[in-house]
């Protein structure tokens, strides 16, 4: 299945990108596509995400995840924004 990733404002700027779309296997979660992030986009922002040495609003179609193990579907949007841009 293929995700779109939005990295926006500080995101971006450590992603080094400010969009990608990845591929990933069936009933995969956001833990998942961190991962694909970590081998695709950058390990940096994957890894700080993961470890919590970085913190961003994670929205999941539109709506806050609430935790790497939500499930993502064909054509999700998941978007990294820093606290202060709101969510």
């Amino acid at each position: 299945m293929k995700v779109t990733v939005v990295f926006l404002h500080r995101a971006g700027d450590i992603a080094g990108r400010y969009m990608a779309r990845l591929e990933l296997p069936e009933n995969a979660t956001l833990y998942d596509l961190l991962l694909a992030i970590r081998d695709n986009v950058s390990r940096r922002l994957a890894e700080g995400v993961l470890n919590g040495r970085l913190f961003f609003n994670i929205l999941v179609d539109g709506k806050p995840a609430r935790g790497f193990n939500a499930r993502l579907r064909d054509g999700s949007r998941v978007v990294f924004l820093t606290p202060e841009m709101g969510g």
